[in-house]
């Protein structure tokens, strides 16, 4: 009976436990749940922004744009062709100058030199010349000397012999006379090509100092004008695309006379001048496109375009 008893007590006590952690986890959750709903008052919620209708901006006509775009291109190249071609006719001019005067100035050297060694070729004939008068004298005195000696010879052997001597001297001095009037005759001709260079080297310096003061007034007079083209020229580079400037300038490079942009003339290429296409024609005059010649590939522009460039 006390064992029965021990046990409800048990099982009771057994109940109240669990019912008080149940009543302890309710409590926790409702704080947390509290402590939650406090932190939600306290901080404001961020005000969100009205979100405004982007407005679509009407497409333009592709059409119209391309046309645009091409058209200025095509005009600045033109300019830009008109400016270079400018800049190669004064650099043209202005180059055969400087060549026309190192040229001047080669032939001055030339001359100068071939003056010099005419000089040293005239002395060593008045060396020779004067070693031969020299001989001719020591030659004419030998013979003066064997001429006394027969006078005292003992026999005609030694006359015979002294007779030959003489002979033989007297022929070595007209071989002296002869070489002296050979030395003679081609130092005269020396001294006639040292004249003929004397009077050109005169005529070249004269020449050289007129080019030289034309070259400096010329490079006075186009310097400004020149600067200034190559200023338009760069603002016109800008205006055409890298791709398109490259080709430009690569044709140019190819091109005999400098020529990359050329209009059409009596249904031809200005450059080349073979005859155009009709249906070419007619794309080059709607400026939707750039169009190059088919035989000399350079880019070919209308009338419309050439009346759009201005000087």
């Amino acid at each position: 009976m006390a064992k029965k008893e021990n046990k409800e007590v048990a099982e009771v006590t057994e109940v109240a436990e669990v019912e008080e952690v149940k009543e302890a986890k309710k409590t926790v959750k409702k704080t947390t749940k509290a402590k939650a709903q406090s932190d939600e008052e306290e901080v404001p919620a961020a005000p969100q922004e009205e979100v405004q209708p982007v407005k679509e901006e009407e497409p333009k006509p592709a059409e119209d744009s391309i046309e645009v775009s091409v058209e200025r291109k095509l005009v600045a190249l033109y300019t830009l062709q008109k400016v270079d071609s400018k800049i190669d006719e004064i650099r043209a001019y202005r180059g055969n100058l400087p060549l026309e005067i190192q040229d001047m100035e080669d032939e001055i050297a030339g001359l100068e030199t071939r003056i010099a060694n005419f000089k040293e070729e005239s002395k060593k004939h008045q060396k020779d010349i004067s070693d031969y008068k020299i001989k001719i004298k020591e030659t004419e005195a030998l013979i003066k000397k064997y001429e006394e000696q027969q006078n005292n010879v003992r026999n005609n052997r030694e006359y015979d012999s002294l007779t030959k001597e003489i002979e033989y001297q007297t022929l070595d001095i007209q071989l002296s006379e002869k070489r002296i009037k050979e030395i003679t005759a081609k130092d005269n001709e020396v001294a006639a090509k040292v004249a003929d260079a004397q009077m050109r080297l005169t005529e070249l310096n004269a020449t050289l100092k007129e080019k030289k003061d034309e070259l400096h007034s010329l490079v006075e007079g186009t310097e400004k004008e020149e600067e200034l083209l190559l200023q338009r020229s760069a603002e016109c580079e800008k205006l055409v695309e890298d791709r398109l400037l490259v080709a430009y300038k690569r044709i140019r490079k190819n091109a005999r006379n400098g020529l990359a942009v050329v209009g059409i003339f009596d249904e031809a290429c200005g450059g080349c001048f073979n005859r155009i296409p009709p249906q070419h024609q007619l794309d080059i005059c709607t400026h939707k496109k750039i169009i190059v010649c088919e035989y000399c590939g350079r880019i070919l522009v209308d009338k419309g375009i050439i009346a759009q460039y201005k000087d």
